[in-house]
């Protein structure tokens, strides 16, 4: 029955049905196959995977990052990034990178990042010399800096289906993430360099400062949610919810552009985004019922730990998989469903479940921006309004910076382990 399950659920994907019904569909087909389950048991999966205190941080974050956009904090984290980084050979890719690590530590979702800041750099770029296909992968690869950074909605995810700490999480993504940005970094100076194109002239340290301090209020949003967490003043949930006030605080009372009237339209944005997370948790958490009824889990452990006995090479066989499925599932339907089946081969090969967790979510956030389901793909598409493979092709070297970094994730396992362990 397992594979009837899987060609369905391969023919619904081909068919172009969205990931949350192809999903939904999947589970109902095994249900109405096996006879013995009751229909019931399909929405109450449905319910329980996202009737937990954790997951109401997914909202709340994402919350954060429309009340950042309303509020004018997005505009100065781009000035403070071009003051540091705008001198440099590709001057406007790397505050493009640079802006996405200062917003991946407030919004935690690579589609926000892509959306909000492609949607001022990418002209930006244009009008700079840069060619809209360059600019376009620049901002697409570095979203994918959003969900390693902390806060981070796939990390949560992860942390509630492995029973692992979120706040551990979060710290170990802080190296992967910044090694990510400083990949991507080199990659625009050597195309950059490569083109002829240079930098912007230096500010001075005046305008610096004055960049920074502008900037400085959202700059101390991160920071009071991670170092509330690790602090142990509040837990992950409530960060996000203390991150919604001081985000509204900022944005309506210090920088003063947050209006009354855009309360609905911020309420809006986010709860269609959650509404979109949240479909796809659920009717992945039947599927994830289906797969271990079936006992797929300790099947693919035991197939992959018969084809050879040699960890590195166990490890590169789940990159592998995570890079694949990542090409056509969400990160959150792939976590979901793919965090039980592999966790026993994790055990089995010793490693860390921290380590493993940023692993995971690494290698399928990849995925965001290869077709055919890559939502930060589509997203700088339709910005650019240049035709999906010019995107792609361009992205190509970025991409196989981003294998780098997980490669180097894998196989060094200090780089993700390091930080948390100073917090033990």
């Amino acid at each position: 029955m397992t594979w009837i399950i899987v060609t369905a659920f391969l023919v619904l994907l081909v068919l172009g049905v969205p990931i949350p019904f192809v999903l939904g569909l999947a589970s109902l087909l095994f249900f109405a196959l096996d006879g013995f389950l009751p229909m019931a048991l399909i929405p109450q999966r449905l319910f329980t995977a996202t009737d937990s205190f954790p997951m109401m941080a997914v909202p709340l974050f994402m919350l954060v990052g429309a009340l950042m956009n309303a509020g004018g904090i997005s505009h100065r984290l781009i000035r403070f990034s071009r003051a540091l980084v705008g001198h440099i050979t590709g001057g406007l890719a790397h505050v493009n990178i640079l802006a996405s690590v200062f917003f991946a530590g407030i919004s935690g979702s690579a589609a926000a990042d892509a959306s909000a800041l492609g949607s001022i750099l990418i002209p930006a770029m244009v009008r700079g010399g840069y060619t809209a296909q360059f600019s376009a992968a620049v901002t697409a690869s570095s979203s994918l800096i959003g969900p390693i950074i902390p806060p981070s909605i796939p990390l949560i995810l992860y942390g509630v289906i492995a029973g692992t700490s979120i706040s551990a999480l979060f710290v170990a993504g802080i190296v992967p993430g910044l090694l990510m940005a400083l990949t991507q970094m080199f990659v625009a100076w050597w195309i950059c360099r490569r083109e002829g194109i240079g930098g912007e002239g230096r500010v001075s340290w005046r305008e610096l400062v004055d960049s920074f301090k502008e900037a400085s209020f959202g700059l101390l949003l991160p920071v009071l949610i991670l170092g509330g967490i690790l602090g142990g003043v509040f837990t992950p949930t409530e960060a996000a919810a203390v991150g919604v006030l001081i985000a509204f605080i900022i944005g309506k009372f210090i920088y003063r552009e947050f209006t009354w009237r855009q309360v609905p339209e911020a309420l809006t944005s986010a709860a269609i985004s959650t509404g979109v997370v949240m479909l796809v948790i659920g009717f992945s958490q039947g599927l994830a019922f289906v797969l271990a009824s079936q006992q797929v889990p300790q099947q693919v452990a035991a197939a992959m730990l018969g084809l050879t006995d040699q960890g590195w090479l166990l490890v590169l066989l789940l990159i592998i998989v995570l890079l694949l499925v990542g090409t056509f599932l969400e990160p959150a339907a792939a976590l979901i469903i793919l965090t039980p089946v592999l966790l026993p081969l994790a055990r089995q090969l010793g490693m860390d479940l921290i380590h493993f967790g940023v692993l995971m979510v690494l290698g399928l956030v990849i995925g965001l921006v290869t077709p055919p389901v890559g939502t930060c793909l589509f997203i700088v598409t339709s910005i650019s309004r240049l035709r999906l493979e010019q995107v792609a092709r361009a992205l190509l070297p970025f991409l196989a910076a981003c294998v780098v970094v997980l490669l180097i994730v894998a196989y060094v396992p200090a780089v993700s382990l390091w930080l948390p362990g100073l917090f033990r």
